[in-house]
């Protein structure tokens, strides 16, 4: 397999793994058209008065970088300008956010495991590119990710709470 291809499977699996923590559900579109290549969809119950829809959902741009945070408290990814064009579209009918998976640059160290416990490696960080401006650009823009959206089961939580609240970030 590419290793393309391992870093899109591997960044699948790392927001799997929060995701059924969280008793979130998915679907993968059969074709991503639209930059969405997994729809996460929350379970609420319906008789909170909390929320606006019981079943809340955000769509997940993934992508998978060696390259990690800078000096800047940033993370800079180099996004390709038809994900970006899609991602900072206002008339979504669900939040969509962009999450880049910064892992090692050896693959043999993206997980470390032993008898105890495993470890995947590095981190993932979430971006809502809504109301974006337009770019001139013609191949790619680079995106600079805030190191604070760390995406952790309670940020991944907080985006779907506010999804089911009709808020998109």
């Amino acid at each position: 397999m590419f290793k393309t291809n391992k870093k899109e499977q591997f960044s699948i699996a790392y927001v799997y793994a929060l995701a059924a923590q969280l008793g979130f559900n998915h679907s993968k579109p059969d074709v991503d058209d639209e930059s969405v290549d997994i729809e996460f969809i929350g379970n609420y119950p319906k008789s909170d008065p909390n929320i606006k829809m019981w079943n809340p959902r955000l769509e997940v741009q993934l992508k998978c970088t060696k390259n990690g945070p800078q000096a800047d408290n940033y993370l800079h990814f180099s996004l390709p300008v038809k994900n970006y064009n899609d991602l900072r579209e206002v008339r979504r009918s669900s939040p969509a956010y962009l999450i880049v998976l910064h892992v090692p640059d050896n693959e043999d160290d993206w997980i470390i495991e032993n008898s105890a416990d495993i470890t995947l490696k590095y981190n993932a960080y979430w971006f809502s590119l809504k109301n974006s401006p337009p770019t001139s650009n013609t191949t790619t823009v680079t995106v600079k990710i805030p190191i604070s959206n760390r995406l952790t089961k309670d940020s991944f939580k907080n985006l779907m709470d506010n999804s089911s609240k009709g808020i998109a970030l």
